[in-house]
């Protein structure tokens, strides 16, 4: 699987947090995912329902395992974070937005609340 990273994701240690999370996610890894969801955290994926705790991991997993993984940007700031970026297989492409809060400013804080936006665009002809 090609991966490609924002190229400033060495300069805070919750970037790359985020972007690990964000790769692992991608390629169905629900276990390194769920490893960062604390007991009671919500994820939300937009248009598809809530879920709850560290078993989110494998409720919100993509619908199929990408050739490439590309995410874009990550922006931190205090407990929150967001990232963006696609994944692709096949000439199936899935755009991905995911924003983060979580549970303290520690490096080391699990995610307590995600939001995931997902969008299938239609196939240039």
């Amino acid at each position: 699987m090609e991966i490609k990273l924002p190229a400033d994701c060495g300069n805070s240690p919750r970037i790359g947090i985020v972007s690990d999370f964000a790769v692992n996610w991608a390629k169905g890894d629900a276990q390194s995912v769920s490893e960062w969801l604390t007991e009671d955290s919500v994820w939300t994926l937009v248009g598809g329902g809530s879920y709850s705790g560290p078993a989110a991991a494998e409720q919100v997993r993509p619908t199929f395992t990408p050739e490439h993984v590309e995410v874009v940007s990550v922006i931190t700031h205090g407990r929150l974070a967001s990232c963006d970026g696609y994944m692709e297989t096949a000439g199936v492409r899935i755009d991905f937005s995911h924003v983060l809060r979580f549970a303290s400013t520690a490096k080391t804080a699990r995610i307590a609340e995600l939001r995931s936006y997902c969008i299938h665009p239609p196939r240039s002809h």
